[in-house]
């Protein structure tokens, strides 16, 4: 398929989603997603899948789902920008949270939340207030539920049109206050909620978020009292749930039917529902079943691709990527303990002389065991970061412990370098390494580019006065002292 074809059929295919078809876009994406790989338009291929797997959500068919979600997962954290993760986020939050995960779930909530108001993403922030609003219905907290599903409303332009792109999946906002407020038996105006948004309801089949509104429909006449209209409501969804195979959403209303039909005291209506329940419930085992090793390999495979991705494949350390993404991190924590850092750069000398005289392999093993040694020395102290910077240089942050300082660590470091020899042949080649050396000055520099920068300047002067030595940074001259 050429790019404008696939262009054409990606119009298709979103236009298909908006319109709520998602059957058609489950049928029509499979291809579309395969050539957006084949076109390595990896941005595209990732708008497909999580519409792809929203739709599976959306038509129940959660194991199938699950497995795209995966696909998507692996594609967002390695091709993805910050809106990308935050889709990501509130996606697998929905997910773990059908699934009764709800603490996971908040947690990944909060991840999407973090990073949108970061970059002030106003459908972001207005989704994942729904989903808290959620969790707080779930947890009977329909005060905190309310104030959600408002914030979420407010960034879906509900009240005031100040977004330029706004939240625009009002139904789930407006379910959810319509909860909230049967929660708080506040009957009015869950019942101007729901009559508004069953108005937009029209020929089915329906969808989950469709149906969602029926059940909460049928929630407020069984607390107004009406309860021969809530089993009716209940039986009308549970038919269409049924059809789209969509269990946690089954298991949710024969709750309220066996509930409300032992009231109304009829026998042979309340067995027939029951055998159907139970029937749910064995399906429900299974599918529980599955979650679990889904959780297995979702662990798993995170595993191995945080290892990919900040793991140097060489000398098995960490990469510059991990250093830059928790470096920052470990400075900050030690700024509200007041607890003194250290950060050492470490190049070993004369690296490309050894490579062109001794081969390539042989560099590779002088690295690995620079490599080596830096990790075990630095496996006595309580918290370091010891990654390998880039070519021939490494760079460590760690915490200095009592009784030692900045110099002591690195003299004692030194020496452990300095002893290093590799044989080619007969010959034995001693390895040499420049180190500069600067620290957060007791906790007062909290800029991690700050005090990289003072160790490559002081790195620069170990090089510039001879190589093999070490040169710690003054903080107070602005020049490193020798030693």
């Amino acid at each position: 398929m050429v790019r404008e074809e696939f262009e054409e059929l990606l119009l298709t295919l979103k236009a298909l989603y908006s319109a709520n078809r998602y059957l058609e876009y489950i049928e029509l994406s499979s291809a579309a997603i395969d050539n957006a790989y084949a076109l390595e338009m990896y941005d595209q291929a990732m708008i497909l899948l999580r519409y792809r797997c929203a739709s599976y959500f959306q038509i129940g068919d959660l194991q199938i789902a699950i497995n795209v979600l995966e696909q998507y997962r692996e594609l967002t954290f390695k091709y993805g920008n910050d809106i990308d993760l935050i889709q990501y986020f509130s996606l697998a939050s929905t997910y773990w949270g059908t699934f009764g995960h709800r603490k996971k779930s908040e947690e990944l909530m909060l991840k999407g939340l973090e990073i949108a108001k970061r970059i002030e993403h106003v459908e972001s922030m207005g989704k994942i207030y729904n989903n808290l609003s959620v969790l707080e219905i779930e947890l009977g907290e329909f005060r905190q539920a309310k104030e959600f599903a408002l914030e979420s409303l407010y960034y879906c332009n509900t009240f005031e049109t100040k977004h330029v792109q706004p939240f625009t999946e009002v139904i789930h906002p407006k379910t959810n206050l319509a909860l909230a407020h049967i929660g708080l038996e506040e009957f009015q105006q869950a019942d101007e909620l729901l009559q508004g948004l069953l108005a937009d309801i029209h020929d089915p089949p329906y969808s989950k978020a469709q149906l969602e509104v029926f059940i909460a429909h049928a929630l407020l006449c069984e607390k107004r009292g009406d309860v021969g209209e809530a089993i009716d409501i209940y039986q009308k969804s549970k038919h269409y749930a049924l059809q789209n195979n969509d269990l946690s959403l089954l298991q949710s209303i024969y709750n309220s039917l066996v509930k409300l039909i032992e009231q109304q005291g009829n026998k042979i209506i309340l067995c027939a529902v029951q055998k159907e329940y139970i029937s749910i419930l064995l399906e429900i085992q299974k599918e529980n079943y599955t979650q679990l090793l889904f959780e297995m390999e979702y662990n798993d495979q995170k595993k191995q691709f945080e290892k990919t991705a900040f793991i140097d494949p060489l000398t098995n350390i960490y990469n510059r990527r991990y250093f830059d993404e928790h470096a920052q991190k470990m400075l900050k924590m030690a700024a509200n303990e007041k607890q003194q850092l250290a950060l050492l750069m470490i190049d070993l000398d004369h690296f490309k002389s050894i490579n062109d005289s001794n081969g390539h392999l042989f560099g590779d093993d002088a690295l690995v065991l620079t490599a080596t040694t830096l990790q075990q020395y630095f496996e006595q102290y309580e918290d370091s970061i010891v990654s390998r910077f880039g070519g021939d240089e490494f760079i460590v942050l760690t915490k200095i412990i009592a009784g030692q300082t900045e110099q002591t660590v690195t003299e004692n470091l030194y020496k452990k370098l300095t002893s290093l020899a590799l044989s080619v042949g007969a010959e034995v080649v001693n390895l040499e390494f420049s180190i500069g050396v600067s620290t957060n000055d007791e906790a007062r520099i909290t800029n991690i580019g700050q005090i990289i920068k003072n160790a490559d300047n002081a790195l620069y002067a170990s090089k510039r006065n001879g190589r093999n030595q070490i040169t710690i940074y003054n903080h107070y001259s602005n020049v490193g002292n020798d030693k």
